[in-house]
Order: structure tokens, then sequence, then C-alpha cells
């Protein structure tokens, strides 16, 4: 019986299906061809369990975001792989792969680590629910410059070459990059504390009120948070950048603009327990954060690209002239070059410098190795991530420590019963 047991698990786990749902590679792999990713993976997940322990011990509803980020981002990274229209990126191979080899297992919890500590350490703010989803979609975006930068610099992903979403880049990060992180940031605390108003009874917004109560708006956030925060670049970011062709970057400014002026402008009244008399302590969220931006300074200081090898999926090879239509969310038809023009390709952080005889990959390959490129001018790189990550490092220090404490994430029952303690003695 038992031999039997054993040998249906392995035939399971050397099926193909089961290999395209989850793919392992080894560490140390890793570690001599595209050490800074390991150790980008590895900080990622380190992270991702501070987010967890600070909801765990929160209680009440931070549980419930911790877990509709997640469930968010599965949403969000699995369309778009398999949405042509926005499959424009690929991520590089870590040690743990789900779908066909395109989702990390560090991309799942880098939507917690991003998105639960912006919402978290926001709420000390205690701003008005009509300005704190901006404030949050801004806390987001300050997470994610350095990484951004970083990240495509250090081959941690690539980008398809002619997309027009992400054709305007910023140190090739795309314009919209930002823009999504915003949009999508703000969307999901919309509705993640919409959906609450609607739903449940608790007096505050990170009371849990009843498992049932709480999973319907998990869920709802979770898939829902996607399309609302794609019907953000409708009023702006299409018709500026799509009908009148304004370069991406004055689209992404004047949203974010408007984030900081919403954001700013509740923020100008703050009511009387979003200031705190004493500075407080750092705690699971404020070591996260420190460690974050700190990871940044010390990868661009000390990590040479030009020494990477990514060998993993990425745009495929293929004839220059063959183009595909790109639908956007506006009604617009555009268009993009099918495959990556090894001949003619504007990616400037990888070439095929190191493999055998500098030659790029054939046609008609999606897997396949490229080479990092040294930074053409490093003390640029390091001034400007050096900048952004301490930015992030001085405006979370005013959330964390200079704002108001964390409210109150109990149960409905558990406040109900310290109410009747209260009362007794």
């Amino acid at each position: 019986m038992t031999d039997a047991v054993w040998k249906r698990v392995e035939e399971i786990l050397t099926s193909d299906t089961f290999k395209w749902f989850v793919a392992f590679r080894h560490p140390k792999e890793i570690w001599e061809n595209h050490r800074p990713y390991l150790i980008l993976e590895i900080s990622l997940l380190f992270f991702a369990l501070l987010t967890f322990k600070h909801a765990w011990r929160s209680g009440g509803r931070f549980l419930y975001l911790w877990f509709a980020t997640i469930l968010h981002g599965l949403v969000v990274e699995s369309l778009s792989y398999f949405v042509p229209d926005i499959d424009n990126f690929w991520h590089a191979q870590s040690m743990v792969m789900f779908l066909g080899k395109r989702l990390p297992l560090h991309v799942v919890v880098l939507y917690p680590v991003f998105i639960y500590t912006a919402v978290a350490t926001v709420s000390r703010l205690r701003l008005k629910s009509w300005a704190e989803p901006f404030a949050a979609g801004l806390a987001v975006v300050l997470l994610d410059v350095p990484f951004d930068i970083i990240g495509i610099k250090f081959l941690f992903w690539t980008w398809h070459d002619t997309d027009p979403s992400i054709f305007d880049r910023h140190y090739w990060v795309p314009w919209t990059s930002y823009y999504f992180h915003a949009a999508f940031t703000s969307s999901f605390v919309i509705l993640f504390f919409g959906t609450r108003h609607l739903l449940c009874n608790s007096p505050s917004k990170y009371e849990a009120d009843g498992f049932l109560k709480e999973m319907v708006c998990t869920l709802l956030t979770g898939l829902l948070a996607m399309p609302l925060g794609v019907i953000q670049f409708l009023p702006l970011y299409h018709p500026l950048h799509d009908m009148f062709n304004i370069h991406t970057e004055v689209c992404v400014m004047l949203f974010l603009t408007i984030y900081m002026a919403t954001a700013w402008i509740a923020d100008r009244n703050p009511t009387s327990n979003a200031r705190s008399s004493s500075p407080g302590a750092l705690d699971e969220l404020g070591l996260l954060i420190t460690l974050h931006f700190l990871s940044y300074i010390l990868l661009v200081a000390f990590e040479s690209p030009e020494l990477i090898k990514s060998e993993g999926i990425h745009q495929r090879t293929g004839n220059c002239s063959s183009m595909s239509p790109v639908h956007t969310a506006f009604g617009q038809v555009l268009s993009r070059q099918t495959y990556l023009c090894t001949s003619d390709y504007d990616e400037g952080y990888f070439d095929f410098h190191c493999v055998s005889g500098a030659k790029p990959p054939a046609d008609g390959l999606d897997w396949y190795t490229i080479c990092g490129n040294a930074f053409a001018n490093k003390l640029e790189y390091m001034i400007v991530v050096f900048a952004f990550s301490i930015l992030g490092l001085v405006v979370y220090r005013q959330f964390l420590i200079c704002s108001g404490k964390q409210p109150v994430g109990k149960t409905s029952r558990s406040l109900a019963n310290d109410r009747q303690k209260k009362k007794k003695n």
C-alpha cells in the first residue's frame, strides 16, 4: 500500500502538468550567474514573513488585508502572462517558479511587501477615507522606484522591446510602471475598505466582522482591484498618450501630482490621534523599510551588472518585420513588433557578450541567455538610487515614528469583551 501511494506521488511530481505548475532551481546556480537576484529573492521572502508576523500580531482585518494582497498579486501576474495585449515582461528564473516558469515565488509575496506595508503604515496618518487610497498609492511608488531601477539594470526581469504602453522609459523602467503601482494600490484600498463599509457592521475599519463577511471582502478586493486600476488609466493616460502622443512621463507626473495634492490636502487638517506626542518604536515594518532601501544602496554600490548571466524565458526572437496589434483599454488598436529583433533592438541593459561567440539567439526561441551591461555612469545610478532610497526612509520614518498609533485590529467580538471587562472593573 505504501509503495503504491509513493509511486503515485512520484508520478504526479514527475508529470508535465506538475512541472508546468511549479519548477525549482538550485540556489547555487543563481548565486554563480545572477547573485543580486538571489539576494533580492531571499530578502523579499524574509520581508514577506515580517509583514505576515505584523498582520498576525495586529489581528482583526490586518490578516485579511495580507491575504487580499496575495490574491491581488496572483490575479495581476497570471492575467499579465496569458492576456496577449499585456504580456510584455518576463521574470528571471528564481528558486521556485510557477505557471510555466513565468511566476517566481518571491513576486507573489512582493505584493504584501509593497501593498500591505504601505497600507499599514499610512493607516497611522488617520486620513479621511477619500484620501487614504491615494496616500497608499504614493507610498507604494516610493517603495517601487529604487526596486524598479535596480531590478531592470540587474536583469531581475526584461521588458518587451517595442510595446507602446512601456516604450517611454526612466532608467529603462517604463514610466507606466509607476502609474500602475499607484493606480492599482489605490484601487485595492478603495475596494478593501469600501466592501467593508457595504457588508460589515464593525465600528472601526480594521475590526474584523466575521469570517464569511471578511472573506467576501477579501475575494472582491483581490479579484476587482486590477480592473478598477485599469479604469484609472482611461481619463488621463490613454487619451493623452495614445491620442495626442504626449510622453508618458508627463502623464505620470500629472497623475501622481493629483495623488499628492489629494493626500496633502487631507493631511493639512489632521485628527487628534494622527500625530504622536512621543516618538514611536520601530516594529516589523520599520525593520522591513530599513532593510528594503538599504539593500538597493548596497546593490548599486557593490554589485556589477556586467557579470550577470540570465538564462530563462525572454521575449521570443523572430522576424523583425512581423507586427502584432495591441488593444488598449481606451478602445484603440496600436501595434508592436511580434518578436525581439536581435539585430536591431533598444534594450540597453542587456546584450549577448557572455554567450559563446557573443552571438544572439536564433529566431523562434523564447528560452535563451542574456548578459547584463555595465553602468554607463555608475555615479549617476548611485546618486539616483541613493536619493530615492533616502527619500523613502525619511517619508516612512514620518509614517511609522512621527504619526499616530496603528489603528486597533481586533475582532468586534474581542472588543466587546474588552468593553465588558472595563465595565465590570
